[in-house]
């Protein structure tokens, strides 16, 4: 979490030295596709809402820098008969991007880390409501991924985006002669919405 935050401070004094940047805050709402890899058994990618709220600070002309607070589910399991899949995991996760994004006419390109906090989890292996392995094998309750993706601007105020997102630290360790170590997969289609946004004038200009 420290280094993300000292991250964004650096882009947010360089940016301010350099160019004197506008900044916008939004809200964003999507659906999300994710795997657990290692799983215990042959499951299937599971799909949920994910929602929040962002901050972009613009560098320069071409580049921006967003920072967001995202509340989403990561996991394994079937989403139409999520009970009936023989393992199903639900983690729930306040996750926060730090990314930079390059700007083309109305597209954009995006890539940079993300720190999830897990708030709760659930698991559900062969009718056990809590296995015992989850005891002795618990996944981390905290999460270093990277994201990279790449959206459209609709007009001012909307945009339409995609993003994969993979663990770069495991999650949960192998469990001895039953999995491998697992690792988050996600992608991720979102609707953003600006709020507001501000303007200083650049004395470059």
């Amino acid at each position: 979490m420290l280094t993300l935050i000292v991250i964004f401070n650096s882009v947010w004094l360089c940016a301010q030295h350099n160019y004197k940047s506008s900044f916008r805050v939004g809200l964003k709402l999507g659906y999300s596709f994710h795997t657990l890899t290692g799983d215990l058994t042959n499951s299937y990618a599971v799909g949920d809402l994910l929602a929040g709220f962002w901050f972009q600070l613009k560098m320069n002309k071409k580049w921006t820098a967003q920072t967001e607070l995202l509340l989403l589910d990561k996991g394994i399991g079937d989403s139409q008969f999520r009970m009936k899949s023989p393992h199903q995991v639900n983690l729930h996760y306040f996750e926060i991007p730090i990314l930079f994004q390059y700007h083309s006419k109305n597209m954009y390109f995006e890539f940079g880390p993300g720190l999830g906090y897990l708030i709760n989890r659930e698991e559900h292996l062969n009718g056990n409501v809590s296995p015992d392995l989850v005891n002795e094998y618990p996944f981390s309750n905290s999460e270093l991924s990277f994201n990279i993706g790449f959206g459209f601007l609709l007009n001012e105020k909307w945009a339409l985006g995609l993003r994969l997102s993979h663990s770069l630290l495991p999650v949960r360790e192998a469990v001895p002669s039953v999995s491998k170590t697992s690792y988050n997969r996600l992608f991720a289609l979102s609707l953003t919405r600006q709020l507001k946004k501000k303007k200083t004038s650049n004395p470059q200009e």
